[in-house]
């Protein structure tokens, strides 16, 4: 499970979720629509005010300089190094906000699922360059990652802000480590919805990546928004039609390489160490927040149809579109 980031060169490497459309609607006031490339991808705001788009970019930012594990001065990377690290609140949250989906899930949702992820994405990387299919890691290999893998090994102190590596010796266990690709783009989006809120904006669309929240409405219409289908990029396989709603969407094709016939996405299950094979093309979450959509979308499509069903019913206040292989 990961839907990791780093920068431009980043993009179709880290895209765990795929890109969504939007479908213009119609207002009297104008409305202004501004790009920015963040946290890997490219994060989308759509206003009728531009000094307050401004403000949530800068929210985005923020956790953008948090839960970059590719930069040396983050959070998530100094916690990475040192195996532990007084949080700032925020990334408290997220760690917080990810041990709760871990345990909800039953583990199919785990953010220290970083080492294997990276071993993966390496082979990915090199079958993408090169353009031909691979060994797969070794056995071993990957029995010594999966040994470093379990949020159940992250201890927090709210009280003191601490955050911590439980089974890590002084200085940190060497290999563990934590990505927040999985729910670092929805919660920004969230404290960008949340900024935008606080400066009395009551329609406005915040898209990172495919993690979308839309504020109220357009005008007089619902945010249309076009999802994209999992083999045909330049086709939309459905339409949603939201208000004060988030949507995410993971699937297998964003990232991925074909070794003896079978696909290996990016999306990783963290109780066997390999990309999920359960027939699943892609998970649409359809949430009240942008981390729900984010964390949700990978979740379910680790966990399959069934059980993945099963999880959100026990949640409740969500929705799902679940594309099944043998269906496109």
């Amino acid at each position: 499970m990961s839907k990791g980031y780093r920068g431009k060169s980043y993009i179709l490497l880290s895209a765990a979720c795929c890109l969504l459309s939007v479908v213009s609607g119609c207002s009297l006031k104008p409305y202004h629509k501004e790009t920015r490339i963040m946290m890997g991808t490219f994060v989308e705001i759509t206003c009728q005010d531009k000094t307050a788009m401004n403000a949530a970019f800068e929210e985005i930012k923020k956790i953008e300089n948090i839960a970059n594990k590719f930069e040396p001065a983050s959070e998530i990377s100094r916690l990475n190094k040192n195996g532990e690290i007084k949080a700032s609140a925020d990334f408290l949250n997220l760690i917080k906000e990810s041990k709760k989906y871990y345990a909800l899930s039953g583990g199919a949702f785990d953010i220290t699922v970083s080492p294997l992820v990276d071993t993966w994405k390496n082979k990915i990387k090199e079958a993408q360059e090169k353009k031909s299919a691979h060994l797969l890691p070794a056995e071993d290999e990957l029995e010594d990652k999966l040994a470093l893998v379990g949020s159940d090994k992250i201890f927090i102190n709210e009280q003191e802000s601490l955050i911590k590596f439980t089974q890590a010796p002084l200085g940190g266990q060497a290999g563990m480590s934590i990505d927040l690709g999985g729910i670092a783009k929805g919660y920004a989006v969230d404290k960008a919805v949340l900024r935008l809120k606080g400066l009395g904006i009551n329609s406005c669309l915040v898209n990172a990546g495919g993690n979308i929240y839309c504020l109220g409405r357009k005008g007089k219409r619902k945010w249309h928004i076009g999802i994209q289908h999992p083999r045909n990029p330049e086709k939309l396989l459905f339409y949603l039609d939201l208000e004060n709603q988030a949507v995410a969407t993971s699937g297998d094709y964003q990232q991925y390489f074909i070794a003896e016939g079978k696909r290996y996405s990016h999306i990783i299950d963290p109780k066997t160490g390999y990309p999920v094979n359960n027939g699943l093309a892609s998970v649409t979450i359809i949430a009240e927040d942008a981390a729900a959509a984010d964390a949700l979308s990978t979740t379910v499509f680790v966990l399959g149809k069934e059980k993945g069903r099963e999880l959100l019913d026990k949640i409740g206040n969500v929705q799902a579109r679940i594309i099944e292989e043998k269906d496109i």
